[in-house]
């Protein structure tokens, strides 16, 4: 899909249900999954005329929100509607792209993958991804370790030997923070936490320096 396409396909959808269209688009870019909160940032959006869509602005809304209690704390996989679910987490194993035919004998590609998240309580969740045509583009490139987010439909087949197999088909993906950025923002703070254990040890030794150094002078 170029841009043309995607920019007339965005147009129909918010032409279809503007509301609906705005609060996932916040949902999405924001990270926000609470319905409740999701209307009040809709309400404000629309009582404010300077305010544009995604606008930093909302920034602050929401963590005005967050800190007055009235954006809940969602689970990193958090079920909606309809079985479509948001998921944030981090890539596991490796990325494996694939090609079919659909039933007119027209190549198309695969990208399966699997994601690991935590709950409030710690608690992982496994889900297993896959995303069809143009919706692999951003996955394909994915890496074991990425910390992404991933909006899709949560879809349930029973194998012959009767075991239930879950399945998330993605229609949205976003790159959060590649393995490589992550390792870096890891060193770096382990260098910053390494500098501050050193400061602290020789702040630590000085009373001990002045002390032997004023037994000697009284000697």
């Amino acid at each position: 899909m170029n841009y043309k396409e995607m920019r007339n396909t965005i147009e129909q959808m918010a032409n279809e249900n503007y509301e609906d269209f705005t609060k996932a688009l916040i949902s999405f870019e924001k990270g926000v999954n609470d319905k409740e909160a999701l209307d009040i940032l809709y309400d404000n959006y629309t009582n404010n005329d300077s305010l544009t869509l995604l606008n930093e602005e909302f920034d602050y809304m929401i963590d005005e929100l967050r800190e007055s209690g009235q954006i809940k704390e969602n689970e990193s996989l958090e079920k909606e509607d309809n079985d479509l679910v948001n998921i944030v987490g981090n890539v596991v194993g490796e990325v494996e792209v694939v090609e079919r035919e659909n039933k007119n004998g027209e190549a198309f590609k695969v990208v399966n993958f699997s994601v690991v998240s935590k709950d409030d309580e710690g608690n992982r969740h496994y889900a297993n991804c896959s995303a069809y045509g143009e919706k692999g583009d951003i996955p394909k490139d994915f890496k074991q370790g990425d910390f992404v987010k991933l909006f899709g439909q949560e879809r349930k087949s029973i194998d012959d030997n009767g075991k239930e197999h879950t399945n998330v088909r993605i229609l949205a993906s976003k790159l959060l923070k590649a393995k490589e950025q992550m390792k870096s923002q890891e060193e770096k703070k382990e260098s910053v936490l390494g500098a501050i254990k050193k400061f602290k040890a020789e702040e630590k030794a000085k009373p001990t320096e002045k002390k032997e150094a004023s037994k000697e002078a009284e000697r």
